[in-house]
């Protein structure tokens, strides 16, 4: 759509290479493990693959789109199939509920979203992401931060974290997907492909930082209170999120490298421990870390691949997790002023929380205990967690390469400053120092709360938004049970009312001058009676008259287009207007011969509102007339008539050649109403003879 400067524009550069790797490559093991989670014989997984597939495609269109409003349009996909996704079991209330909250927070977010970018892109001057400069100005700062606010939504930052949590009820290859390696990083994609236009805006950075590190505090505390498995790495995500969105919000060489090296991480270990944990409840029947123990012995394949991902999400080596954690503490350390101590915080506080959580989980499932009666072992649910756990120490074996991969990822996303490279062994630096303390201590606090009973955090920010969604349905089923309470009348009035009031301001300042009462007096007296019979429609008490008295003012305009010349257009309103009438009268046996008058208030309401609406409508068509849009195109007209149409009645022309589409509609039209009355005449004798 040129003239509106609307394309599906899309862009594979090095960072949407990178994550169609991830949608493309986790999405493969993800439908291999849904093979086994559901197992033979299921039912709606057909239903279910195609819909895992057509988020799919969505993520890619959304990693792939170059104009913002290609990436809009993919957003909202994302939103409408991951409900669809979470909602699979949808005989389950509480499944319901949480498809709904999802829906609704990431739907906000969109149209959020959308606000954001018809700032942004009006100050850029265009809406090509590639193309995009930095901006300054009120509408760009605006804008950047709505476009933050959107981003928070989808990647569930705090206040807006809760949908994730409660999306847990959805099937484990969902959340393994949808929740850990794509959906949930929407937001941080966005953050980082609108940074190098945005980043230079202090409000879009402030917010960034704010919601991310609220994200990371209290997203590890809520991984460290809860007792569900699945919800102890949900709430680890979102502390994860939060470290992705504040590295991209503070937009250094240095911490957009480690943004995006945290990004591939995340995706392969918490992929891995979703799987996992899937896995385990099919087989156990449970996923409460009260209910479980001394699973190392009993799932030896889960129980490796739980170590290498779990010590990847804690940051140890020799596994790509701490590689990525290494240079997010170098990016820390390479601030200066109040915003080092403050991102310093946020980065090496949420690694020592991670690595807390962390050990917990591992010492709470895989630890001594009674051991957990198990169902058969399935390889399909296997082999794909192991796969994405070894490839976090295969990325560390293979640094150099993957770094060739990331680090021009990093070059884009940070407006083309130079990037470091990423080392396995970063030497005796200050980093190295703080990573050992941070394994120490959180090791310490994770070991020490083990399977010690936590008591979850109150989800305050839950029932804030359960509430605030509710209330919303209850204010709209009010409103609709006050307007849409089923008259027609007011209906027909309200919108009457309010075409009238919103046409007024254009209609006060218009000249009327060029217009004239009639050319002939037989124009007033069939105008006259036109308005004759509208009157007398609105005091006549019986059907019958009420068809007749409409079915006059039809004929009599039929009598005004004769005398302007136009006998083909008199002759289908003509047949239109018997129609009606037949049709009216056929109908009117059926219903009593009078139908109750209205008040005469109610009346009044209704002939000044349809006078006012007469009124406005001869002023527009009268300055319409008066200020044509260009000279009449009769000259042309009449030579297409006879060169092309091959005819000298021009009127004919035009309705048969030149505009035979509108004709067409006109006889469709007609013989609708033809086959309407046709039906009422063949049920009314019908229900005669039967009567007879």
């Amino acid at each position: 759509m040129s003239g509106l400067d609307l394309a599906m524009t899309f862009r594979v550069d090095a960072f949407a290479g990178i994550m169609t790797l991830i949608v493309s490559g986790i999405g493969v093991l993800v439908f291999v493990y849904a093979f086994g989670y559901f197992g033979p014989g299921a039912a709606h997984t057909g239903r279910f693959a195609t819909t895992l597939l057509a988020f799919s495609t969505s993520m890619l269109g959304l990693v792939w789109a170059d104009s913002v409003w290609t990436l809009f349009v993919f957003w909202e996909l994302t939103s409408v199939t991951s409900f669809l996704l979470v909602g699979h079991k949808s005989t389950d209330a509480e499944v319901l509920v949480a498809a709904r909250r999802a829906l609704i927070v990431t739907a906000a977010g969109g149209l959020v979203l959308l606000a954001g970018l018809l700032l942004v892109t009006g100050a850029a001057g265009t809406t090509l992401i590639s193309e995009l400069a930095p901006v300054d100005g009120t509408a760009a700062t605006v804008g950047a931060v709505l476009v933050m606010i959107a981003a928070a939504t989808k990647s569930a930052q705090v206040p807006f974290h809760p949908w994730l949590p409660g999306a847990m009820v959805a099937p484990t290859p969902v959340s393994a997907y949808l929740h850990a390696a794509t959906m949930v990083k929407a937001g941080v994609v966005l953050v980082a492909v609108a940074g190098p236009a945005l980043g230079s805006i202090s409000a879009w950075k402030g917010c960034g930082l704010a919601f991310g590190i609220a994200s990371i505090v209290w997203g590890a505390l809520g991984a460290l209170r809860h007792r569900d498995t699945k919800l102890i790495l949900a709430w680890g995500t979102v502390s994860q999120l939060g470290m992705l969105i504040t590295l991209f919000s503070v937009g250094t060489p240095t911490a957009v490298l480690a943004a995006v090296s945290l990004l591939v991480a995340h995706a392969l270990f918490k992929g891995a421990l979703f799987l996992i944990v899937g896995e385990i409840d099919v087989r156990a029947g449970t996923r409460h870390i009260d209910e479980l123990g001394g699973l190392a012995r009993s799932m030896p394949v889960a129980f490796a691949a739980a170590v290498l991902a779990g010590l990847s999400m804690a940051g140890a080596p020799p596994l790509f997790g701490f590689v990525a954690k290494e240079t997010a503490i170098q990016a820390a350390l390479g601030l200066d002023g109040p915003e080092a101590w403050i991102v310093g915080f946020g980065v090496i506080g949420g690694s020592v929380l991670t690595v807390a959580y962390t050990f917990r989980f591992l010492i709470a499932v895989f630890g001594p205990g009674p051991e957990t009666p198990l169902s058969p072992r399935r390889h399909a649910l296997s082999v794909p967690p192991a796969v994405l756990a070894v490839a976090g120490i295969a990325a560390f074996a293979v640094l150099g390469p993957l770094d060739a991969v990331l680090e021009p990822a990093a070059v884009r996303l940070s407006g083309g400053a130079p990037v470091d490279h990423l080392h396995r062994w970063p030497g005796l630096e200050p980093a190295l120092a703080i990573s050992a303390v941070v394994l120490v201590i959180g090791a310490i606090v994770g070991l020490a709360m083990g399977r010690r009973p936590g008591q979850a955090p109150a989800d305050y920010a839950g029932r804030w938004t359960d509430a605030s969604i509710d209330g919303t349905v209850a204010f709209g089923r009010a409103t609709v049970a006050r307007v849409q309470h089923g008259s027609l009348p007011v209906y027909l009035v309200t919108m009457a009312a309010v075409a009238t009031l919103a046409a007024t301001p254009f209609l006060t300042d218009i000249s009327l001058d060029h217009m004239v009462a009639w050319h002939t007096p037989l124009q007033g007296v069939l105008a006259a009676t036109v308005v004759g019979a509208a009157v007398a429609l609105c005091f006549v008490g019986t059907r019958l008259g009420a068809g007749l008295a409409l079915g006059a003012a039809g004929i009599t305009v039929a009598a005004v287009f004769v005398i302007h010349g136009a006998p083909d257009l008199a002759l289908t309103q003509l047949l239109v207007e018997a129609a009606i009438v037949v049709g009216f009268v056929l109908a009117f046996g059926h219903l009593s011969r009078s139908f109750p008058m209205t008040g005469l208030r109610w009346r009044a309401v209704r002939i000044t509102v349809a006078g006012l609406g007469g009124v406005a409508v001869v002023i527009g068509l009268g300055a319409a007339s008066g200020n044509p849009v260009g000279a009449p195109p009769l000259a042309e007209l009449a030579a297409a008539s006879v060169d092309e149409g091959g005819g000298s009645n021009i009127v004919n022309i035009i309705l048969t050649d030149i505009r035979g589409l509108d004709t067409l509609g006109e006889v469709l039209v007609l013989a609708t109403v033809a086959l309407g009355v046709q039906a009422l005449a063949r049920g009314l004798a019908s229900t005669e003879s039967s009567a007879s």
